[in-house]
């Protein structure tokens, strides 16, 4: 899913939802503030698309966490949205979430190259962190954002959403009931309604960083187990100049392998033509699970030509993942305020990043890449 400027689009116990079994946190964190009476207060950094998505739910959704502050570059646009869901603070300096003793925890919701200097500062105030993906821009900067977190003992819950989306959620509960067996191959598919601007693509750090990450971070979900080695093929198919101008592909298929046996492929593309296309499917040695596309309505048509859909699938990531990103900010609130384990950790993202930095070797040098090759 891509991010507009203005978007950005723990580590030691395995939860329900995250990692490649679950997520993490440091059990030890606690929030220090003896007056918090049940409600967390929250800084939002970044009022963009997804900024506003997180401060509705905790405006509506979350009568235990409380937003008491935002910033944005853009000053109108923070002041505006603080009016709009009852913030009391709004400025345009994250600096004055990260100084605001009263603040606990801290949403991340910046452009990329910013969140890691952003974690850091709010890990140094022992401040509980949710944090859209990348957590950085480099594999050598996410290592010292871990170093840090982990050294200030704050929990860290990356902002994987497709895991909180109800479908993705509960085709991976079927596996942990064991309705598959033991998973041996997966297919998951990814297509954009259309490609972005080459400017974009520039900045994206490429279609594997930007897009597959998502996959990547679904699969290791799905197989419960980690990734081993990668295979990438990718070409310019859909707009020759995110190839001659941007340096990148419009096309991929990924084989990926696991420590468990596993192996499955993922399919992306810039452009579908019917619309934002993310099907899922895992095979197992007792059975399937399998999903296709979320639509606006369940409506046919039936008449002498055909039997058909209405509707095309829903065509935004914002449309189609809405429920997914509410849930992720619910789980996180519910995770710190109980003091339990967070669904996804900082160790996730790193674990996507590799495999998206494996894919891109594996593509340059026309070869099979173990992840174990990629270092900081």
């Amino acid at each position: 899913e891509r991010r507009d400027e203005k978007d950005g689009d723990d580590e030691s116990e395995w939860g329900a939802l995250g990692g490649a079994e679950g997520g993490g946190r440091d059990a030890a964190w606690v929030c220090g503030d003896d007056d918090v009476k049940g409600v967390l207060n929250v800084g939002i950094i970044g009022a963009g698309r997804i900024g506003q998505v997180h401060a509705e739910t905790l405006a509506f959704r979350c009568p235990q966490a409380k937003a008491v502050r935002i910033v944005d570059y853009f000053e109108d646009v923070a002041k505006n949205t603080a009016e709009k869901f009852g913030i009391a603070h709004a400025s345009t300096d994250y600096m004055d979430i990260i100084n605001d003793d009263s603040i606990h925890a801290v949403w991340i919701c910046s452009p990329s190259s910013l969140h890691a200097e952003q974690i850091i500062a709010a890990a140094k105030k022992k401040k509980a962190i949710f944090c859209e993906k990348p957590m950085a821009t480099s594999l050598k900067e996410v290592d010292t954002v871990l170093e840090v977190v982990k050294g200030e003992g704050v929990p860290l819950m990356m902002a994987f959403q497709r895991r909180f989306d109800p479908n993705f959620a509960r085709a991976r509960q079927a596996i942990d009931d064991g309705a598959v067996g033991d998973p041996l191959t997966f297919h998951l598919t990814s297509r954009d309604p259309a490609p972005p601007p080459v400017d974009y693509v520039l900045k994206s750090g490429g279609l594997h960083n930007d897009m597959a990450v998502h996959d990547f971070d679904i699969a290791r979900f799905m197989m419960k187990s980690e990734c081993t080695r990668v295979t990438a093929l990718g070409a310019c198919r859909i707009n020759p100049e995110i190839g001659t101008k941007g340096g990148d592909i419009d096309t991929a298929l990924t084989v990926l392998e696991f420590e468990n046996g596993a192996f499955g492929t993922v399919d992306n593309c810039r452009q579908s033509p019917q619309g934002y296309d993310q099907r899922v499917e895992v095979f197992g040695t007792k059975g399937q699970v399998s999903f296709g596309n979320n639509y606006p309505s369940i409506v046919d048509i039936s008449d002498g030509a055909s039997v058909r859909r209405a509707d095309l699938p829903l065509n935004f990531f914002m449309d189609r993942y809405m429920d997914a990103y509410r849930n992720e900010t619910i789980a996180f609130v519910n995770a710190i305020t109980s003091n339990s384990p967070l669904p996804t950790s900082g160790d996730d993202g790193r674990a996507a990043m590799v495999i998206s930095l494996a894919a891109k070797k594996s593509l340059l040098e026309k070869r099979p890449v173990e992840t174990a090759e990629i270092k900081a």
